[in-house]
């Protein structure tokens, strides 16, 4: 495992951490909506998307790592 190139995986998975972000805003948007604002990180979608994301992005970047052969 080369923890030396994880800011590379990060950056890698930059795109995986966008997706999830722009999916988990819209759909929380819409359920917030219609009232259904329970489960929410402090209240806000924004908040809630964001944490989603930056969870994405580092469980991606460490399955990059964990599997990295180079």
């Amino acid at each position: 495992m080369r923890f030396d190139l994880f800011p590379y995986f990060l950056a890698n998975s930059a795109g995986i951490g966008l997706g999830v972000f722009l999916g988990v805003f819209i759909g929380l948007l819409i359920r917030a909506k219609n009232g259904k604002r329970e489960g929410l990180f402090m209240n806000s979608v924004a908040a809630t998307a964001f944490l989603a994301s930056v969870a994405a992005l580092v469980i991606s970047a460490l399955i990059k790592a964990m599997t990295f052969s180079g």
